[in-house]
């Protein structure tokens, strides 16, 4: 699967938790689900959201309208429906003129490498989003030191 990252890879079952590409997508859609709703559905329907492109604003119009058909027969599960949110005009991970302090702080704050605005602008716009998901507060940072290997930043 091409949209996954290696270190959201744990070699059980790729699509286990709400990988990257996936949460990228339910932001330009305004869109939230639960672990719980994303549980809820198949593998083969996990792997179509994966997949669904949500470039355009027509793209992005079919995401929804296939997410909720697909969530739609477990309507009676609370936890398992779609939350919608506000869409960010200006994410983070789109500056190019900054690092975000989050990534900053973060990474000062573990004793990791830190990053030049030029490598940070050198990533593509997965990559600077799931640098910020992964820096966020309260976050177990986890993955964070793999993703910096394989975005080759550390």
């Amino acid at each position: 699967m091409m949209a996954l990252f290696d270190f959201e890879q744990d070699g059980r079952y790729p699509l286990r938790r709400i990988p990257m590409i996936m949460r990228f997508n339910l932001d330009a859609c305004g869109m939230r689900i639960s672990l719980t709703g994303w549980i809820t559905l198949s593998r083969d329907e996990r792997e179509e959201l994966v997949m669904l492109p949500c470039a355009s604003e027509p793209e992005r119009a079919a995401f929804r309208a296939r997410l909720a058909q697909m969530l739609d027969p477990h309507a009676d599960n609370p936890d398992a429906v779609i939350e919608h949110v506000d869409i960010d005009p200006c994410p983070a991970w789109k500056s190019m003129q900054a690092i975000p302090q989050s990534v900053i702080d973060t990474l000062n704050d573990l004793s990791l490498p830190g990053m030049t605005l030029s490598q940070w602008t050198a990533l593509n716009d997965l990559q600077r989003f799931a640098l910020i998901k992964l820096t966020r507060s309260g976050h177990k940072n986890a993955n964070l030191q793999p993703a910096l290997k394989e975005f080759g930043l550390a």
